[in-house]
């Protein structure tokens, strides 16, 4: 039972020195990140990166439209005018002799 009790106590105060000391390191990292931010260069890079990155997205979306805007002129100037994708009057040709040739087969003329 002594055993126990020793073990319990020893393990909730190396629990409680290790939170502390967690909460030590935390803090230290914390102001560590708090004085690179507040660190002029690293403002200026990050304002020159953050400027850089959004010309570039800019730029690319201008391209990506202009391209896309010239796939479908070359699409539309593909296609005749006047006829659309959905009726092909080959087909429409071919129905109506298959139709005859059914009723032939079966002796009757609708």
């Amino acid at each position: 039972m002594r055993f126990k009790l020793g073990a319990a106590i020893g393990f909730a105060a190396g629990y409680l020195v290790a939170a502390k000391a967690s909460e030590e390191r935390r803090r230290q990292v914390d102001d560590a990140i708090q004085r690179v931010r507040d660190n002029p260069r690293v403002r200026h890079v990050s304002d020159v990166v953050t400027r850089d990155a959004k010309r570039i997205g800019d730029a690319v979306e201008d391209r990506l439209a202009k391209t896309a805007d010239n796939v479908v002129e070359t699409v539309a100037a593909t296609v005749e005018p006047g006829s659309s994708a959905g009726s092909d009057t080959s087909q429409s040709s071919s129905g109506s002799d298959k139709t005859s040739k059914n009723a032939a087969k079966t002796g009757s003329n609708r």
